[in-house]
This record gives structure tokens, sequence and C-alpha cells, in this order.
């Protein structure tokens, strides 16, 4: 399988996972993956995000037909209403959404995946790729990593087949002015594994797989764009970017102990103190850090980090990305193969559901 922030192949793996009994839904779970008359889609559906405000969902589904498409859609969760992202070529993969639910952001090839924006007011796409390229390496696919709360900032890598070189460079591109902005280093000291960007995209927080004498190891990274500063920002051992704090003065993360195991923590960027906030692993937060999503054996759980509170959100087995949880951590949406969670699904594929507290 080739490295990738979402890769087609991850994708196809997820939507065509075997259906597993699970344990009931929590009270107020809905489907999210339905047409505008609320009827279930045929094909698989996977990889859902939502809009702070909750009023927005974007995901993925598999071809109905059966055929090799993928496409995104945003589901209006106050009206129902489903309408497609407009794009005409096969692959089309790993969707954000801002913040507001304007401007949705993915990545799309017929053979090699690029990425894209597409703004829902003004019906425009654009291709996001800089104007010149950083040097003289081969550079022939690209996919979108993060959008800003705002929607004016994407960030998005770029590279090739070659192993690691799959994202060799970090750039966020500035919807408002066109420019695009390296974010990593050249030479490339390893490939990026992920990006975050705080609301107004000044502050950057992204995932490098470097390869050591005792194996692959993710760092992590955090830059302000505004002084050029950049600084590793985990524990030292291998570890999983999740999010930056809308303030861009947080930073989530999952790490690796040397015996295997992981816990999550969250760095302050501003005293530099790192708090342990859970065992296992994170995959989501709301857009303050204070409401953290857990995946643990029983299911999905939401940790109020303030009170200690914990929430059964979602069932065992679920998946959920980052720009899974809305602000307040109010509603959840996630994706699972479980056929229980809601009456009538009886397609036998994955679902995106939405669990509102």
């Amino acid at each position: 399988m080739r490295p990738s922030l979402w890769s087609a192949a991850a994708l196809a793996a997820a939507l065509t996972l075997t259906v597993t009994p699970a344990h009931a839904a929590p009270a107020g779970t809905e489907r999210v993956s339905t047409d505008t008359g609320g009827v279930q889609l045929t094909a698989a559906s996977s990889g859902g995000t939502v809009s702070a405000d909750g009023r927005y969902a974007v995901f993925v589904s598999a071809d109905p037909t059966g055929g090799y498409d993928t496409r995104v859609y945003v589901k209006d969760l106050r009206t129902g209403t489903l309408t497609q992202v407009p794009e005409d070529m096969l692959y089309t993969t790993h969707a954000v959404l801002s913040a507001n639910g304007r401007r949705v952001a993915y990545s799309n090839g017929n053979r090699y995946p690029k990425p894209y924006v597409y703004d829902r007011v003004t019906g425009e796409t654009q291709q996001l790729w800089p104007a010149q390229l950083p040097d003289t390496a081969s550079y022939e696919l690209g996919e979108a990593a993060a959008i800003s709360a705002d929607g004016r900032q994407v960030a998005y890598t770029i590279g090739n087949r070659a192993g690691d070189q799959y994202a060799r460079v970090l750039y966020v591109r500035d919807l408002a002015t066109g420019t695009d902005e390296q974010i990593s280093p050249l030479p490339p000291e390893g490939m990026i594994m992920g990006a975050s960007l705080s609301a107004d995209g000044r502050t950057v927080a992204y995932g490098l797989l470097v390869r050591t004498s005792q194996g692959a190891v993710v760092q992590l990274y955090v830059k302000d764009r505004g002084t050029g500063e950049t600084r590793r920002v985990d524990t030292g051992t291998s570890a999983g970017l999740v999010q930056l704090s809308a303030d861009g003065s947080r930073v989530l993360f999952n790490s690796r102990a040397e015996d295997g195991t992981s816990a999550t923590y969250v760095r302050d960027l501003r005293t530099d103190l790192v708090q342990r906030i859970a065992d296992g692993v994170a995959d989501a937060a709301d857009s303050t850090l204070r409401h953290v999503l857990l995946t643990e054996d029983d299911g999905l759980v939401l940790l109020d980090r303030r009170t200690g509170e914990r929430h059964t959100v979602g069932p065992a087995g679920a998946i959920a990305l980052p720009g899974a949880v809305t602000r307040h951590g109010r509603a959840v949406v996630f994706s699972s193969t479980a056929d229980d969670l809601v009456p009538g699904d009886t397609n036998g594929a994955s679902d995106v559901f939405r669990t509102v507290r």
C-alpha cells in the first residue's frame, strides 16, 4: 500500500470492512449517509467530518453502480439536503470541511491524486499546486491535508510515488491572495504524516515520518508562519498528530511508549507544559481541545477534560477522523459497519453517523 494521509487504498479498505456486531447506538444517533429524502445510500460511505457549528457534514462514498469512482458529499444536517461536490475524475478521497461549511478540500485524480478546494458559495473549484516547484525532484501527485476554520488557508502536500517521497513537501495556500507558502524544509527530513491549522491559518502542525537506526518514528512539529519559527513538540517517542486548537496555543497528539502502549497528550505551546490526558488513542477534538474523542475497546468515548466526564458516542470499531467533533462537543460524526445503530440499515456497508448529546 502506498503511504498517504488518506490514500485511495486505505479508503477502499475502510469501505469494504466486514460488518460486525456492535453495541446499541447511544441515544441521539442518526445516519448521515442518506439522500435528501432520507433513504440510505447503497454504496459504502466513510471519512465523515463536520462543521464546527454542527450544521454540515462531509463524507466520501463509493460508486453506487460498483465502478471505481468515489464521490464527496456535503450533507446539510438541518434540512437533510445532500449535495455532491462537483468533480469528474475517478478517485476522490480525504475530504475536509471549513468550520463554517463553506469550503471543502479534497484529493482527486484519474490515476494519481491532486489536491483541490471547492467553494460552495461561488461554485468554484481550484487545484492546489505551487506556481514554482521547490526543486528538481519529480512531483506528480499531492493531497489535501487540512483547512483553516475560516476556509481561507488550505494545507496540502506534493510528492511522487517513490516511497517516502509520496508526501515530500507541505504547503499552505492562501485562497485570498493565491500564494503558496512552503512549510516543511528541503531537503526533506521525512514524509509528511498529517497536518492541522489554527483557525486563522497562522500556526501549522504536522507529522514527519523519519527513518532511524531504531526504525521508523513520527516526529511532530509546529510552525508559526508569522515569525517563521518551527519547533518540535512531541515527547521524544513516535507520535501521531491529532489537531491544533483553534487559537494555535495547544496541540493534541498520541504517543507510543517503548512497550507498545499508547497515550494521549496535550502540549501547551505557550508554557511548553505537556499533560497526559488519557490512555489509548485520541481521534479528534473540538476546536478548544476541551472535548477529546477517544477510541476505546467498548467504543468511541468523548472525554470532557475540564470535568472528567466521559460519554460513549459511538460503537466499538467505529472510525473517526480529525474534524469529527463540533463546537463544545455537542455532536460527533463517525463511520461504522454496524447495522444496528439506526432502524432500516440494510445496505450491508459502512455508513456515516452522527451522535448528538
